[in-house]
């Protein structure tokens, strides 16, 4: 399943939290959120049972600052691939929205499974695909 889908409930308990280095890009300011965006997944998945809203919180505001920062450098520069890259980041983002709101009733199985499987899977794919391309395309563009 795509991170870019709302996940269904999970059968079972979900597994450990993921655990990787982050693979720098050489532009800072995206080098930097990706860093973030993995500590503050890994508090997420850190978070004990019944308490994951407020780890969740925090990741899905950076998320929104995160993307937020993306967006806007690739406009700035005039990034070919734009709407593609800001059309994944929204796909996520609304994700991440109908997560927060369950976790707002109460209801925590799937953004526990979203923190744990499905978000550092797609974080992965989206680093090594369209960051790596919009990272590149910055660089030469500041030059």
């Amino acid at each position: 399943m795509l991170a870019t889908t709302t996940p269904a409930a999970p059968t079972a308990a979900p597994t450990a939290a993921p655990t990787a280095n982050v693979p720098m890009l050489g532009y800072e300011v995206m080098d930097r959120d990706h860093v973030d965006s993995v500590a503050l997944l890994q508090a997420a998945c850190d978070a004990p049972a019944g308490q994951l809203q407020a780890p969740f919180a925090a990741f899905a505001k950076h998320l929104r600052e995160h993307f937020a920062r993306e967006n806007a450098l690739m406009t700035q520069h005039g990034f070919f691939a734009l709407h593609c890259h800001k059309d994944e980041h929204a796909r996520v983002l609304k994700v991440v929205a109908t997560l927060e709101a369950e976790l707002e009733e109460g209801n925590e199985a799937r953004a526990r499974l979203y923190v744990t499987e499905h978000f550092p899977d797609w974080f992965h794919t989206h680093l090594a695909t369209m960051d790596r391309v919009t990272a590149d395309f910055l660089a030469q563009a500041e030059r």
